[in-house]
């Protein structure tokens, strides 16, 4: 019986510079653009633009987020068994265009005289391919969060200016979208939004291709010549792991409720304009930036798992203590902005331990598997976004929403103003003192302060 060929090494080891630091993080600030969209604006296009009925958007954001059920794992399983230096990059470079192409077709309004049947199904299945495109392009550059370097000290760099990239690429959508779309269409939304949507395509595009280009993937895995059932069972033996994946799949499914009900609670509940969403999501992400230059100095002082801890559990306090207070723009406005500090303070530490755990503490056999890990870790954060997604046309429809009505009755009210504070509270509160608990102890501060050379890969 042959040999499988011995794995091919990586390329000599090259300085992370800043440039790469700062290509690294133009990515995610590309990619949160898209997730920005799909999480504020998407259910809100479906049911005031499009006119869909909120049960049938429901259906429609389940089923479409169901393809990443399988193509994640099987992009996963594919990085890992790909040569040395040459595992990610390929995905990176191959799916950007299909990507950019179905983020047009997502928001592209059909016209009001076809069925409403046929306009659902067109819509669902551009939004699917977006889906995929998307967990292909995105657990592809995740990936590379472990690939470009082995080093705790670069890996919190990389983190950090991902962190700042999303936080930078949300402030651009939440204040620009309607805007924008206002502007373009000259008082019809449908039109703008399809405009809008081939600019921030063309945006996209040049920010995911900047990693693609200029960052390298120096550190080898383990996965090429195991069986995936053999690198499922390493994954899933790692504690670190499974805590971390719990944490940010709970903390996403509230993340969804609060920005998937934000336009909703500003423009029914608040009484605002709908601009207004994109002011408070502007501030928001100011507040997560700040935070982001804080998690370097607390995770120095204090060590990744402690900050990720005690940061998601001040996020849920915050929100909980919003919950209670009268609901009024300036309250709600300062909740929110100490929310965004607390998210921004946990965001790089999150990532760092994901790339510690993945490679430092598997099962037995020690098996470095980062494809399949950066891939589920993704599967479970859009699992998220599909049940919040679900629960939350659910909740609204239960309420008694009304698509595009100029006002909402006082159930209706309550329900949007309970899905934008309480549920999100209550998820985030359970991720830090459930989920996370005894994460600290697994993390010392040496492992953030370390200026040490990469260990051999």
């Amino acid at each position: 019986m042959m040999r499988p060929p011995a794995p091919v090494p990586p390329p000599p080891a090259l300085r992370v510079g800043l440039k790469e630091i700062v290509a690294f993080g133009a990515g995610d600030a590309g990619f949160n653009i898209i997730w920005g969209l799909m999480l504020s604006y998407l259910a809100y296009f479906y049911t005031d633009i499009c006119f869909f009925p909120a049960r049938m958007v429901g259906f429609m954001l389940l089923a479409a987020r169901a393809a990443s059920l399988v193509t994640d794992p099987v992009v996963g399983l594919w990085i890992d068994r790909r040569p040395a230096g040459h595992q990610a990059l390929p995905l990176l470079r191959g799916g950007l265009v299909p990507f950019m192409v179905l983020v047009v077709l997502t928001f592209v309004p059909l016209p009001r005289g076809w069925p409403i049947a046929a306009r659902g199904v067109c819509a669902g299945v551009a939004y699917m391919g977006l889906c995929v495109s998307y967990g292909v392009v995105n657990t592809a550059y995740g990936v590379m969060t472990s690939l470009i370097s082995s080093d705790p000290a670069i890996r919190l760099r990389l983190a950090t200016s991902r962190m700042v990239g999303a936080t930078l690429g949300g402030l651009a959508v939440s204040m620009a979208t309607l805007p924008a779309v206002d502007f373009l269409g000259q008082g019809n939304r449908q039109a703008g939004f399809a405009l809008f949507m081939m600019v921030v395509a063309c945006v996209v595009g040049l920010l995911v291709w900047l990693p693609a280009r200029l960052c390298h993937e120096r550190v080898a895995t383990d996965g090429g010549d195991v069986a995936p059932r053999q690198l499922v069972v390493s994954l899933l033996a790692n504690r670190t792991w499974r805590r971390l994946t719990g944490a940010m799949l709970l903390t996403m499914l509230g993340s969804t409720f609060l920005f998937g009900t934000l336009v909703y609670d500003v423009r029914y509940v608040l009484h605002a304009g709908d601009h207004m969403a994109g002011w408070l999501l502007g501030m928001m992400s100011l507040m997560v930036l700040a935070g982001c230059g804080l998690s370097l100095p607390l995770c120095a002082r204090w060590g990744t798992g402690m900050v990720m801890r005690r940061g998601t559990v001040a996020a849920g306090g915050i929100l909980l203590l919003a919950y209670g207070l009268p609901a009024r723009l300036d309250l709600t406005g300062a909740g929110l902005a100490l929310f965004g500090l607390c998210v921004g303070v946990c965001n790089p530490a999150c990532f760092t331990l994901l790339a510690q755990a993945m490679r430092h503490e598997g099962g037995a056999d020690g098996l470095h598997t980062v494809g399949l890990g950066w891939a589920l870790n993704s599967m479970a954060s859009k699992m998220a976004f599909d049940i919040g997604g679900s629960l939350l046309a659910g909740v609204l429809a239960a309420a008694g929403l009304a698509s595009g009505a100029g006002h909402q009755t006082v159930q209706a009210q309550a329900g949007i103003h309970a899905g934008f504070l309480l549920v999100p509270a209550v998820l985030y509160l359970l991720a830090g003192t459930v989920v996370l608990r005894g994460l600290a102890a697994q993390n010392p501060v040496a492992a953030v302060n370390s200026t040490a050379s990469p260990p051999p890969t």
